[in-house]
């Protein structure tokens, strides 16, 4: 299938292992197994242990209807302040690089999934009480116009629970900082901790308020696309 049908405006999305947007790629040669760089199952089943329907999810059909839930909030009337607020997270960078997230829904996007390399086992690691990781951009250039990104199956639970996560993502594409080392954080007061909330407080400014939640911080992994094989992202 095209994957221009997933874009509603002049970006593109690539699911990698469904819908490639003539983009090739391999996992990092070193370690092939990185769960962070996983094809996409056409579909996903949640466990009811994770806050999933425990039925099959069509992969496709749910990045389509997050995609479209995103446009929208950006969007809706009441979310005015949703486009300043991702501009003021690049507010380090040069302004030719800084971007709103309607710009971002532009970029050529391509979506790995983070997991296992069996998608069967991505929950049979832990429980649903543990911790699991949403998403990570893997690597991303303002210039250019586009973002690699792996997001967990656990996020294509639901549309709007994929569709929150996207914008958490391109919140660090747009310069929301990644936590530090385990030990600078532990040593930080709250206000110092308070910009590595930033990517997950953009969902209270962009309309999902409701997948808002405050333990999540950003981090941000970006060392491994030296290691990939990429052709497409021009």
């Amino acid at each position: 299938m095209p994957a221009n049908r997933y874009i509603t405006k002049n970006g593109q999305i690539s699911i990698v292992g469904i819908a490639d947007a003539g983009m090739s790629c391999n996992h990092p040669a070193d370690n092939p197994a990185d769960p962070r760089w996983q094809k996409w199952p056409t579909q996903v089943t949640v466990p009811t242990s994770f806050r999933g329907s425990g039925r099959p999810i069509n992969v496709v059909t749910c990045f389509e209807e997050a995609m479209a839930l995103v446009h929208r909030s950006v969007g809706d009337a009441r979310n005015p302040q949703c486009d300043s607020y991702f501009l003021e997270l690049g507010r380090g960078r040069a302004q030719s690089v800084r971007r709103t997230l309607t710009a971002l829904l532009g970029y050529k996007l391509i979506f790995f999934r983070n997991g296992s390399a069996n998608p069967a086992d991505d929950f049979r690691v832990t429980d649903g009480s543990a911790g699991v990781t949403m998403g990570e951009v893997l690597s991303s250039n303002n210039v250019a116009g586009n973002a690699i990104i792996s997001i967990s199956a656990y996020a294509a639970r639901s549309p709007v629970s994929l569709a929150a996560t996207i914008v958490h993502e391109l919140a660090h594409v747009a310069g929301a900082p990644g936590r530090p080392a385990d030990g600078d954080w532990r040593a930080m007061n709250e206000a110092a901790r308070a910009p590595y909330f930033g990517a997950e407080n953009a969902l209270k400014v962009c309309g999902f308020t409701r997948q808002h939640n405050p333990e999540i911080y950003g981090e941000i992994l970006d060392r491994f696309q030296r290691r990939m094989k990429i052709t497409g992202l021009a």
